[in-house]
């Protein structure tokens, strides 16, 4: 019947089509003439069904709708072969978007051109919601993509799905080839053995999300093999049947460079690197306890440079920082791994001496002195300042010692030396 039918014989049987429907007839100069339709495609027109009837495509349809609409039509019935796309229609603001699908009616011999049926449904709320996940999906890729920290994800085999441009940045990769490569390419050798076990005990785990370093510190490896700190928080989710695990990375290089400076400052001297007085009054408090428990000997020496006053006064505090960082070298020369030395406080040193007897103490502090006697140090390469230095040296005698009692014998010591002339020992003889 769609063959050569009018409207009045058609439009029963199109009414119970539950889509937009329409016969158009497409005549030999291209016109498309509506020939029948029911009532549910004047969601389409927007016009009464009866102002639709028996005119062309044009003349009910705006043009920006009519000209992809009839090049469906035609093509419908150019390749004698259905056809489906899309078309959007907006009146006074509101967008409409619907599927067309036509398919081509084979011509009578009495009919004045070719026959195509259309079904025309809607599918704003479908079109409406994917532009609601697309918007979501741009609002995530862009949130993720600048995001300062790096951003990876993976599967429960350890494939990279995603990777965020400031990970590839972090790790040394300029583009996507490592999506679908193993997350082991980024973790150093002596840790790839276990960390299939880390992820499949995160993912049976009842926690979804937990920063890693709780655990232990993490290590990175960039792409040209070099090894860093890693601050990283998992979490996981679900897509599909599968469980995937992000992870956000933040490089901590430059955190803990900055704590490990901190720390070094805490208990080293600025510039001499050696020991600062806090962590030598530590140290001495540590072995002072071990020596009464264990019943060991320890000794301290105590010297002070003769002179440096002039020294500062006649080159400059420059030199003099040299002559400090010059003994430091040489006294660090006749010491043994587990003695202790420690700038005191401006020219003045302390050495703990761990198992050290009061007569071996007094012989090291002879040969350091000698040392630093022998050894001129040399100022803007042609000046040679000479120094020398005087040594106090006190012992562990009895349980009944403390800190401060021993570091007043070393330094009474000391005075003695100065007293004598400098530029010798003096081994504290309070028992």
């Amino acid at each position: 019947m769609f063959f050569k039918g009018t409207h009045k014989e058609l439009a029963s049987s199109l009414e119970s089509i539950g889509a937009a429907f329409a016969i158009f007839e497409i005549r030999a100069n291209g016109v498309s003439e509506i020939i029948s339709a029911n009532t549910l495609f004047e969601e389409v027109s927007c016009r009464p069904l009866a102002e639709c009837i028996g005119r062309t495509l044009a003349e009910i349809i705006p043009r920006y709708v009519e000209k992809p609409m009839r090049g469906f039509l035609e093509r419908c019935l150019a390749e004698q072969s259905p056809q489906e796309g899309e078309l959007i229609i907006e009146r006074e603001g509101n967008c409409r978007w619907w599927r067309l699908v036509a398919s081509p009616v084979l011509p009578s011999k009495d009919s004045r051109g070719q026959r195509v049926i259309a079904a025309l449904i809607e599918i704003t709320e479908k079109k409406r919601l994917e532009q609601e996940l697309e918007i979501s999906r741009q609002r995530f890729e862009a949130v993720v993509q600048t995001a300062y920290d790096g951003v990876i994800s993976i599967d429960e085999k350890q494939t990279i799905k995603m990777m965020n441009e400031a990970a590839r940045y972090i790790f040394g990769v300029s583009d996507d080839s490592v999506i679908g490569s193993n997350l082991s390419r980024f973790l150093p050798q002596r840790f790839r053995g276990k960390h299939p076990g880390y992820v499949a005990s995160f993912r049976n785990s009842s926690v979804d999300a937990r920063p890693m370093q709780s655990r232990s510190p993490v290590i990175g490896m960039r792409a040209n093999g070099t090894e860093f700190p890693l601050e990283v928080t998992i979490s996981k989710i679900r897509v599909g049947n599968e469980i995937e695990m992000t992870a956000v990375i933040r490089d901590i290089t430059e955190r803990v460079r900055l704590i490990e400076e901190l720390s070094r400052a805490a208990t080293h001297d600025h510039l001499t690197g050696v020991f600062n007085r806090r962590h030598g009054i530590d140290a001495l408090r540590l072995e002072l306890a071990r020596c009464v428990r264990f019943h060991h000997s320890m000794s301290i020496m105590m010297f002070d440079l003769d002179h440096f006053k002039v020294i500062n006064d006649e080159y400059g505090h420059a030199c003099g920082d040299q002559v400090l960082v010059s003994i430091v070298e040489t006294i660090a020369k006749t010491l043994r791994e587990v003695d202790v030395l420690c700038r005191w406080g401006g020219e003045e040193f302390l050495v703990l001496l761990p198992g050290t007897s009061g007569d071996d103490a007094f012989a090291l502090a002879e040969r350091a002195r000698e040392f630093i006697a022998r050894k001129p140090i040399m100022w803007d390469s042609e000046q040679v300042v000479k120094i020398t230095a005087s040594f106090g040296v006190a012992t562990y005698t009895d349980d009944s010692l403390t800190v401060e009692q021993l570091l007043e014998r070393a330094d009474s010591a000391l005075y003695q030396a100065k007293e004598l002339g400098r530029n010798r020992s003096v081994l504290s003889t309070v028992r």
